[in-house]
Formats: C-alpha cells, structure tokens, sequence
C-alpha cells in the first residue's frame, strides 16, 4: 500500500497500478485501502475514467466502496471539469446509504 501511495503522490499512476498488479500476482488480496490508494493515484493524475475502471473493478472484487472512495471519485470528476459525472457518483452513494462527510460536499462545492 505504501508503494502505490507513493506512486500517486510523485503523479506515477502507471506504476501505482503495476505495483497493485504485482501484489495480486503474488496472492496478496487488495484491500478498501489499496483500491481508494490507487484510485486517488489516478485522480491525482487527472485520470478519472481509470479511476472509474478501479471502482468498478473493486466492487467486482466484491469490496464495498465507502465515503473516502466515493468522494475520491468525486473530486476526479469535480476536478476535471465533469461535474454531471460528480451529482452522479453522490447520488449513487447516497442510494447505497453512504452517508457523505464535510470533504465530499466540498469537492461537490468546488
């Protein structure tokens, strides 16, 4: 989980995702930590469409995503100038009874 934090903090999501690969193939199961690390990776490259692969991918892993995970998705879109996309992802989350915190609204705000 470090390594692919690092990676998406040095604006690296390739490599985050080569790491999150690797892991897998050496039988670790990623956890709702590795999928939101890796999805932030993505969002801080401005990559939302392959932080949506990670969230599908992640619930297909049978993982639920959870307020940091929504709102992460969020801001990819919030940031990248989307924002049906953004209203989209909230109420979604809200359907699945997440309830939103202070930081999602902001990056709904913003």
């Amino acid at each position: 989980n470090a390594l692919i934090n690092a990676f998406g903090q040095a604006n690296q999501p390739d490599k985050a995702n080569e790491v999150f690969q690797l892991m897998q193939q050496q039988g670790i199961r990623p956890n709702e930590m590795t999928y939101n690390m890796l999805i932030n990776a993505f969002v801080q490259a401005k990559q939302p469409d392959k932080a949506t692969e990670v969230f599908e991918l992640m619930q297909q892993q049978g993982l639920r995503p959870d307020e940091v995970t929504h709102t992460t998705l969020i801001n990819a879109f919030a940031r990248t100038n989307q924002p049906n996309k953004a209203v989209h992802v909230f109420r979604r989350m809200l359907l699945q009874g997440i309830q939103p915190n202070n930081v999602t609204y902001n990056s709904l705000i913003n």
